[in-house]
């Protein structure tokens, strides 16, 4: 690779806009990179029969007819099956980021199925509620990878056209495993669930083995053919056009390190007022998602529908929300494209709260001796539509937000900040929701939840800035009050100096000689 001309973004922006024309990239299949995209999703699905298995199972570890040990479950040790998942997803967030950036996206993949295998191992095997314990902070694990990795390993495999396409997967494939979950539990035997679902992750962990490694790891790791091998694949063939988007990656990668070995990173975070405000909105809106009651209704839809005494069972009732959550996800992608992120996220929060102050009326009138048998659907309506404005509003659009707040070397940790809080809060929250219901009621745990999405519809209004169709350098500018202090309007590099891993073969026509130095601008 020594002497290899190398291509700058000058050279590189003006070649492109010289043959925009006759660019073949969206001229070639984008099978591979939907195959990827379904494979990888596999273990999302997984992840969402994680969530919603405490629905069907803890009703039958609470009945006399105990499956594992000698005596029911108590509320208190329900409680700790719905929080340990979080738990473990706060220990394998760091782990599985780690093994993902020292030995590839691939390989991190494929780890993350070990612990989903283990878990539902241990809850077929299993004799003792110790063990029920063990293997829902097995799924944590599992789960921490999972949301970490996914997004990952296909915002780096996808072309920018599809990129919100296939990012939408991951709430899709989510929330089709919790409406599974649903489904099987209700009409299969405890252990017979357990094993159906034992096989979602193995499926994940037979077909993932065939994907390749992300071209971008690659070029990180300076294996520049295997990065073009691996693009080749993704994007169904070879072509001039496939060298041009290697060496943008190569030339990205090296902008970010540049960036990255000039700024100190915390100094950022705690006194520069854009990206302090953009780690406090992250991390307000992460722990508004979970304070606003989504996961406990998730966590624990058949229990409540029983205490609803509603006419439809509580199978009926889970499969109805489920089939909701489904629906709301698919619509979420479009919904945010039109409307925009904030309208949609205010709207998300204002529609929960009030389902929460309706859903606590119903149980409020219930405690008080009203008959409220004619009324039985109120609670699957106000369940179903908040849990869809969640599906459909804060739970996409705060994912979105975490991508498109921050600043490029401050993204991984800000973004790992807020989701740290937004697990903290489940496990919190989880926990103590049986606890909260014996001190104020479940109508005033209900309550509590609506204020939280008040309150969070509030921030939103104040501080939140509309996202949609902006770059990451004018929403700082936004939150900062003032022109970007941290992003240098021009910055120089002495191409000849380029990393080895950063060169990319004569790809460009007229390319210069790494002799001659070149301005790259860093934005």
């Amino acid at each position: 690779m020594e002497g290899v001309p190398v291509a700058t973004v000058s050279s590189y922006k003006t070649y492109t806009q010289q043959q925009a024309p006759v660019q073949t990239g969206q001229r070639r299949s984008r099978r591979a990179q939907y195959i990827a995209a379904i494979v990888v999703n596999l273990a999302t699905f997984s992840y969402g029969t994680c969530v919603g298995w405490p629905s069907s199972a803890i009703p039958t570890l609470q009945s006399s007819e105990v499956p594992t040990g000698k005596n029911p479950v108590t509320e208190d040790e329900a409680s700790w099956i719905g929080s340990l998942m979080f738990v473990g997803f706060l220990c394998g967030t760091p782990i599985f980021g780690y093994i993902s950036d020292k030995f590839g996206r691939k390989v991190a993949g494929l780890l993350i199925a070990v612990p989903a295998i283990i878990s539902w191992l241990v809850i077929i095997l299993c004799s003792s509620i110790h063990l029920i314990f063990v293997a829902r902070f097995l799924s944590g694990l599992s789960t921490g990878g999972v949301l970490l990795l996914v997004p990952i390993y296909v915002g780096e495999i996808c072309e920018d056209s599809i990129r919100g396409t296939l990012g939408s997967y991951l709430a899709i494939f989510g929330n089709i495993g919790v409406l599974f979950s649903y489904v099987i539990g209700s009409y299969t035997l405890y252990h017979d669930f357990a094993i159906i679902c034992l096989s979602l992750p193995v499926l994940f962990l037979v077909t993932f083995l065939w994907m390749p490694e992300t071209p971008i790891y690659l070029l990180r790791k300076g294996e520049v053919k295997e990065a073009k091998r691996s693009l080749e694949w993704f994007r169904g063939g070879k072509g001039k056009d496939l060298e041009e988007e290697l060496t943008k990656m190569s030339l990205s990668l090296k902008e970010i390190q540049e960036r990255n070995s000039c700024r100190s990173l915390y100094k950022d975070l705690l006194l520069d007022r854009g990206v302090r405000r953009a780690l406090i909105i992250g991390i307000a809106v992460s722990a508004t998602q979970m304070l606003s009651g989504a996961y406990v209704i998730l966590t624990y839809t058949a229990p409540i529908f029983r205490m609803t005494g509603s006419e439809l069972s509580p199978q009926v009732s889970s499969m109805i929300v489920g089939s909701l959550l489904v629906a709301a996800s698919i619509l979420a992608c479009p919904l945010m494209d039109r409307v925009g992120r904030k309208v949609l996220l205010v709207f998300s929060e204002t529609v929960m709260g009030i389902c929460l102050i309706a859903l606590g009326a119903y149980f409020y009138l219930q405690d008080q001796g009203v008959d409220l048998t004619k009324a039985g659907f109120i609670p699957v309506v106000c369940l179903g539509l908040h849990l869809f404005s969640s599906a459909a509003g804060i739970g996409p659009v705060n994912m979105v937000l975490l991508s498109e707040l921050f600043l490029p070397h401050v993204r991984s940790t800000s973004a790992s900040i807020s989701t740290f809080v937004m697990a903290f809060t489940a496990i919190v929250v989880t926990k103590f929701y049986s606890d909260l219901n014996n001190a104020i009621g479940i109508y005033g745990s209900y309550w509590c939840f609506a204020v939280c999405c008040f309150l969070g519809a509030i921030f939103s209004v104040t501080y939140v800035p509309e996202t949609k169709n902006r770059d990451v350098y004018s929403i700082y500018a936004e939150l900062s009050g003032k022109e970007s202090s941290i992003i240098p309007v021009k910055k120089s590099y002495n191409m000849r100096d380029t990393p080895k891993e950063y060169r990319v073969q004569g790809i460009l026509p007229n390319a210069k000689s790494p002799s001659s130095e070149h301005d790259i601008c860093a934005h």
